[in-house]
């Protein structure tokens, strides 16, 4: 009998240790389902650029949430693609808030349809802009410690096809690589933010974050003086 009474005493304290988290899952994903259908009422084309008591408007709530079924939607309502080019608050543009790589993907994607002639001009002039902490969105991307979007996002900007020509430089030695070292300079002041932080700092100081490690061995095999 003492046993049972163990067994069953045992029982009740794993139920209860599990309860907590599972409760918690619950009530993330009721806010995610309220969220999503706040966001997918009847929006018009004209509530795209409304912005709510937060100062977002739908989408970069949209993109905060990672809500990608949404954002698709916005797309398809829209008149034109002018309600992904605003800039937020503390100068954010969408790729900025992005949740993750899915969401990085579905914004792209919905640019993309507005602006299928000037698609790269309009994504690389996003990528390069900076917020008031001086980050771009990879930059911002990285110090959230999202690793999956950074590697998506990172070779639309001017500092990818800069680091990798120093590189490439660097590589084939001599006269021309001491000249890189002087481009490898300017390099370092782009990849900084307000604060003075590279974003292979960045980088390192998330390691802990998931595939970031991937991100740091990246930066030190073709920047290492980052």
């Amino acid at each position: 009998m003492k046993n049972i009474l163990f067994i069953l005493a045992v029982c009740l304290m794993f139920s209860a240790v599990h309860a907590a988290p599972n409760e918690e899952a619950a009530r993330q994903e009721r806010r995610q389902q309220l969220v999503h259908a706040y966001l997918t009422r009847a929006v018009s084309a004209a509530d795209l650029n409304k912005e709510n008591e937060f100062g977002d408007t739908p989408v970069f709530t949209a993109a905060q949430n990672g809500d990608v079924n949404a954002i698709l939607k916005f797309g398809q309502r829209a008149a034109t693609g002018s309600f992904l080019l605003r800039t937020g608050k503390n100068g954010n543009n969408v790729f900025h808030v992005a949740r993750n790589a899915q969401t990085f993907q579905a914004l792209a994607r919905v640019l993309r349809k507005f602006y299928p002639n000037d698609y790269k001009i309009k994504i690389h002039q996003m990528m390069n802009q900076r917020n008031q902490l001086g980050e771009t969105p990879v930059q911002a991307q990285i110090n959230y410690g999202r690793a999956d979007t950074f590697r998506i996002a990172f070779p639309y900007t001017d500092l990818y096809e800069k680091m990798m020509a120093v590189k490439s430089k660097m590589d084939k030695g001599g006269l021309v690589a001491e000249v890189a070292k002087t481009e490898a300079a300017q390099v370092v002041e782009m990849s900084k933010d307000s604060s003075g932080r590279t974003i292979a700092q960045a980088a390192r100081d998330n390691a802990a974050a998931p595939g970031m490690d991937r991100i740091v061995a990246f930066f030190a095999e073709n920047a290492s003086y980052l």
